[in-house]
């Protein structure tokens, strides 16, 4: 087992930087990724390095108070995902200092906007693959295209997440099986996904073309490589989806906003749709739609099932032809 990592390997300065840097170490002994979240660990010692005594380094409900309090104009959402961070630390430090106190998540009185997402029908998910192959060249990026309209219909049809896409390298993907290997995801869980043969050649097409304007990669390159032979950001792929939105027609504003991530559950929708009309068990495929999507179970992926327009009218359909004898019209 390797040994934690040092306070300053993590660039914590403050005086509970020994603290955070054990908290961190088991977190991610835990098989917790914590990348985002590592961000929010340097904030936070930055912040306790000008409120805590380097003799007596007690978080307090007033230090707690402090630093959840509203910055500007910020959404109630990031007020929340500090709250949890700290929260989350408090009980770690607690462990060792009994005067620590757990805030409670009511305590600040955070009113946290519940998240809906925004499922493409069918026919929006169709234009929005037609969209993909249309995508204008960016600046320094002359196929943009055939690279990342690739990777957008990925997300879309294999219902990867944005992470898990960018991290992709050309070995991942096994011909001969038609699979994609993703290594170490969420909760350091790899799997294997199946594609489409369809989709499997569009990103064969996509190596080539990619080989041709920016030269051979390597076994280690990335899947979808920039114009660079590095990885694209999460920024640029964000752009490319919205401009495959916008030109095919789909608003990204309307009763909820659309996000990247909701290409997985708008794929989500259109493996139930499709499971319904071919009249499938669906309590013997759902355990299949977890394994896929690399849920640790069913619970994870009832989230990512919502009721759309096409599904409503495929399971009215469904009921229809099962109990349709029991409803008869007034004679009357």
């Amino acid at each position: 087992m390797s040994a934690p990592p040092e306070a300053s390997d993590c660039g914590f300065v403050s005086p509970l930087a020994s603290q955070l840097a054990r908290f961190l170490a088991l977190k991610h002994a835990m098989g917790y990724r914590y990348r985002e979240e590592v961000r929010g660990l340097r904030d936070l010692d930055r912040f306790l390095s000008t409120r805590l005594s380097a003799v007596d380094p007690l978080v307090t409900p007033a230090v707690v108070h402090e630093y959840v309090a509203r910055r500007g104009a910020e959404s109630e959402t990031t007020r929340a995902h500090r709250l949890t961070l700290i929260r989350e630390v408090c009980r770690f430090l607690r462990l060792d200092d009994a005067r620590v106190v757990v805030p409670d998540r009511r305590s600040l009185r955070i009113v946290r906007q519940k998240f809906l997402p925004r499922v493409l029908s069918r026919d929006e998910g169709n234009r929005f693959l037609q969209a993909c192959t249309q995508l204008p060249p960016g600046q320094g990026s002359p196929i943009r295209a055939a690279v990342l309209g690739t990777a957008l219909r990925l997300l879309y049809l294999a219902g990867l997440r944005a992470g898990e896409l960018l991290r992709l390298t050309q070995a991942d993907l096994d011909l001969e099986t038609g699979t994609l290997r993703i290594r170490h995801s969420k909760f350091d869980k790899s799997r294997l996904v199946p594609l489409a043969p369809d989709l499997v050649q569009r990103i064969v097409q996509c190596r080539v073309t990619a080989a041709e304007r920016y030269g051979p990669c390597r076994p280690d390159a990335p899947l979808f490589p920039s114009p660079r032979g590095d990885r694209y950001s999460i920024t640029a792929l964000r752009g490319a989806f919205h401009d495959a939105l916008k030109i095919a027609g789909i608003k990204r504003t309307t009763d909820c906003r659309i996000r990247l991530h909701d290409l997985r559950h708008s794929f989500a929708g259109l493996r139930l749709l499709l499971w319904c009309e071919q009249n499938v068990d669906l309590g013997a495929k759902l355990p299949l739609l977890a394994a896929y999507l690399g849920h640790v179970g069913l619970a994870s992926s009832q989230r990512y099932l919502q009721l759309t327009r096409d599904l409503m009218g495929e399971i009215t359909r469904r009921h229809q032809a099962r109990f349709g004898y029991l409803i008869r019209e007034d004679s009357h």
